[in-house]
């Protein structure tokens, strides 16, 4: 009788297994100003506006150029930093060879600029061979965008079965009640603190150098059921998909199969 009893509560959490969970990662930062949902950093010569939304997150950040010069950026002398261990922007090899070199935190799509989005299905690595440029040109008075590195390239982050949820209505069906799972960190408990660290100059010579660093980390992650991250809302021109958790300095992760907080849980008292 026990071990159908276990049988039974085995197909249960397989069965629901096959719902999709997501987690949204939110960030912080310790020395940039956050305005219209965009991470700002500004100076007399130029200012460089940051977003993260897409799977794993994706440093992408805009360079604007206030000046009436150009800016130059030594992509050698400039750097991003996750939880202490350096990247480099540039390396003196072709971008093939430089895709493998940085394994998964390497992104090589499209070109993202803050606000917009990319979808799930761009892939790590290269059949091109390119050459990265070392020094980037920045004419007066116009942008240049950047996006080469995942924040957190990993599958979930795995939450503590003890936690205990929170029951909130169900975006889009607000009689009933779904659980969230939250976790909050300050910067010395992190999962990932990160530095953007970028050269600058006024001389093609380089030989008035200036440097931006900027700093983020992971202050709160969210599992929840994907239909209330995502949901159907009736308007006057029909049905429109809402996702209030989608915030240009925050991320997600799409959980696996079997591996959300209460599948584990279940698995663990089965066990």
């Amino acid at each position: 009788m026990k071990n159908l009893f276990r049988l039974l509560l085995l197909v249960i959490i397989l069965i629901g297994c096959n719902k999709r969970y997501i987690q949204v990662v939110e960030t912080q930062t310790t020395n940039t100003e956050h305005s219209h949902e965009y991470y700002i950093y500004e100076n007399d010569s130029l200012k460089v506006t940051y977003a993260f939304w897409a799977n794993k997150g994706i440093l992408s950040f805009t360079v604007f150029n206030k000046l009436e010069i150009p800016i130059y950026i030594d992509w050698k002398k400039s750097s991003f930093i996750s939880n202490s261990f350096k990247f480099d922007y540039w390396v003196d090899e072709e971008r093939g060879i430089t895709a493998s070199y940085y394994g998964s935190y390497f992104y090589n799509g499209p070109q993202v600029a803050p606000g917009y989005t990319v979808g799930g299905g761009v892939g790590v690595g290269s059949s091109s061979k390119v050459k990265i440029e070392r020094i980037t040109f920045i004419p007066p008075q116009s942008n240049y965008y950047r996006s080469q590195f995942y924040l957190l390239p990993i599958s979930y982050y795995k939450i503590d079965t003890k936690e205990t949820p929170k029951k909130v209505p169900f975006n889009g069906k607000p009689k009933k009640e779904t659980s969230i799972y939250e976790v909050d960190f300050a910067i010395e408990g992190s999962p990932l603190v990160f530095r953007n660290f970028i050269a600058f100059s006024l001389s093609e010579s380089f030989d008035n150098e200036f440097y931006v660093d900027n700093e983020f980390f992971i202050s709160n992650i969210k599992e929840m059921d994907y239909r209330h991250y995502k949901y159907k809302e009736k308007t006057d021109e029909g049905y429109v998909y809402q996702r209030p958790y989608k915030n240009k300095t925050s991320f997600y992760l799409n959980v696996p199969n079997s591996k959300n907080v209460r599948a584990r849980r279940s698995l663990e008292k089965l066990n």
